[in-house]
């Protein structure tokens, strides 16, 4: 029996945005500082690979997930505010469950800001670096390699969605651990 290779570029660069553009991460040591990303540009080849009906991942991939941290200040009444990239240098199917990160942080600070300030963006940084920066990697190795898997039967991704076995299978987070509302696929409307 032969292999049968489906092309998944469009799903996966589409699969990717939503996820991060949705996601908000709390970030844990800090004073309810929450984690988002504004701009995903992933590059690369993904495809799923069937035979017999049993699916075969194979991507490799680089993404580019620029991100801001949002940290109340003085009480709420303003919020001070971090940036950053984590550009994933390599996230392949070889060794899906390490994704290659890189981590860079703005650490520019408004003038007139004082060492309190340096110190809360000093945290602010570490937090991302040791809490966010491992979802990101938990989101690759686990739930985008869960739902290449699924996508047998079309290229399309409208979110969340219901797949024939009526199982919710698209993790796409609103805060750790939460799940959207599902839908059903295009392909199956």
């Amino acid at each position: 029996m032969a292999w049968d290779e489906k092309n998944r570029d469009e799903w996966a660069k589409r699969y990717l945005e939503t996820t991060f553009k949705d996601m908000v991460i709390p970030l844990e040591g800090t004073e309810g500082a929450k984690m988002s990303f504004f701009r995903v540009e992933t590059r690369g080849d993904c495809a799923l690979a069937v035979k017999g009906g049993k699916p075969q991942p194979i991507f490799e991939l680089k993404i580019d997930l620029d991100w801001k941290v949002e940290q109340p200040i003085e009480k709420g009444k303003s919020i001070l505010e971090a940036k950053g990239q984590i550009q994933v240098t390599d996230f392949s199917s070889e060794d899906s469950s390490a994704p290659q990160m890189k981590l860079i942080c703005d650490n520019q600070l408004p003038p007139g800001a004082t060492p309190a300030f340096q110190a809360l963006m000093d945290k602010l940084n570490g937090a991302v670096r040791s809490h966010g920066k491992t979802e990101v990697a938990r989101i690759l190795a686990e739930d985008f390699v869960t739902e290449l898997k699924k996508q047998l039967c079309c290229d399309c991704f409208s979110g969340p969605v219901l797949h024939q076995g009526g199982e919710a299978n698209d993790r796409q987070r609103t805060g750790v651990g939460r799940l959207a509302e599902t839908k059903k696929h295009r392909c199956q409307q």
